[in-house]
């Protein structure tokens, strides 16, 4: 069963662009989906990440795992707590 993440963006963001092809890029991928949302479309989403961005987080939104750059061992340890 696939993990659910969160990757809070907006359109034009080459840093989210970045952090999705890196996650994307880990071997432990297949164990996660991911939703990226456009913070633009949603003033409290916005207000909340518009300095942060790119931000990964658990599938509630409330586990942020990393900002701004992948850290790759963040995810592995936070897909590893969830699969077990």
């Amino acid at each position: 069963m696939a993990i659910n993440l969160r990757l809070y963006s907006r359109p034009g963001c080459h840093l989210c662009d970045e952090m999705l092809d890196a996650l994307m890029s880990m071997d432990i991928a297949s164990q996660c989906s991911v939703q990226v949302l456009d913070i633009d479309t949603d003033p409290l989403l916005q207000k909340q990440f518009a300095l942060r961005i790119p931000v990964l987080a658990g599938e509630e939104g409330n586990m942020i795992i990393c900002e701004q750059s992948l850290d790759r061992q963040a995810v592995i340890k936070y897909l590893t707590a969830r699969s077990s």
